[in-house]
């Protein structure tokens, strides 16, 4: 029997698991990080993948269809194909080219790890060597560990096609990719830094720290936040890095003095009270993903 198919009973799901939006952003990650992706094509990937995510939703809402449920073979398929797309892209938008055929593979391997993660976790491992033998003898071109052939040629049309999607997703405006780390290292510096010196080591805690928020930031799942309610995702640049430098210094607990206190450099009281307010949905935010985190 497959992994997948059937599934048992909720909670614990494989198939309602493995799609939802955390598995897709845990494993954009992942191959990000294989591929060894600059912080800016990493954004980038995450910003062409909700906005495509996004679109087709609104697509679908307004064709008013419905939801129908898909294979494991199949939905792997897209999956695969929509992410390879998305940093495939980023990767030639932030010159840090990659070649196509290295990016699939890298989320195919990548996308059986964390499918088996999840499925061990969950508990929907073999019984039997006997039970295992018979399912890698049904294994399906999807569970191979290589992109080659066939199988290839097929993958890179589909991306091809989903290339222009994503295009038109974002309006073919590819120089609006949101890169809330370049703000949030400049704060950093501003408030503890000296512009002609090297990094203090209040500076490299505080860079350490923001990073790890803003991965909650760029990876987290909000898709279960109501549609009225706050998505850290679709916040301004300059919003998202102010709160993530504050929960820096608030969790590295921060002593040194700064160069600049932050009213003078948001301007008013209102601008604190709401910098306070983001910090508190950054926070929790950041603890969804670590919950989630796969």
């Amino acid at each position: 029997m497959s992994a997948l198919s059937p599934p048992p009973p909720p909670p614990n799901n494989p198939s309602s698991i493995l799609q939802k939006r955390s598995f897709a952003l845990a494993l954009l990650r992942d191959a990000a990080s294989v591929l060894e992706f600059p912080i800016s094509a990493c954004c980038s990937s995450v910003y062409f993948y909700r906005s495509f995510v996004k679109q087709r939703q609104q697509r679908n809402y307004d064709d008013g269809k419905k939801k129908k449920s898909t294979s494991s073979s199949s939905w792997s398929f897209e999956l695969e194909c929509a992410i390879t797309t998305c940093l495939y892209l980023a990767s030639k938008v932030e010159d840090s080219a990659r070649r196509v055929s290295d990016v699939c593979n890298v989320v195919r391997r990548c996308r059986l790890r964390l499918q088996k993660e999840v499925l061990e976790e969950l508990g929907c491992v073999v019984a039997d060597a006997e039970e295992e033998k018979k399912n890698a003898a049904a294994e399906t071109n999807e569970n191979e560990v290589i992109v080659v052939g066939e199988s290839y040629y097929e993958r890179k049309d589909v991306i091809l096609e989903l290339e222009r999607d994503v295009l038109r997703a974002l309006g073919f405006e590819l120089n609006r990719t949101p890169q809330p780390h370049k703000y949030a290292l400049a704060l950093v510096k501003r408030r503890f830094g000296d512009e002609a010196k090297a990094a203090t080591e209040v500076e490299a805690q505080l860079a350490e720290s923001v990073d790890v928020i803003l991965e909650g930031v760029l990876f987290g799942d909000d898709s279960d936040v109501a549609d009225e309610g706050e998505k850290v995702c679709d916040w301004e640049v300059k919003r998202v890095a102010v709160a993530a430098v504050a929960l820096a210094e608030e969790k590295c607990g921060v002593k040194v003095k700064p160069n600049c206190a932050w009213e003078e450099l948001l301007g008013g009281i209102d601008v604190m009270v709401k910098m306070r307010e983001d910090v508190k949905v950054l926070k929790a935010a950041c603890a969804t993903y670590e919950s989630l985190k796969i």
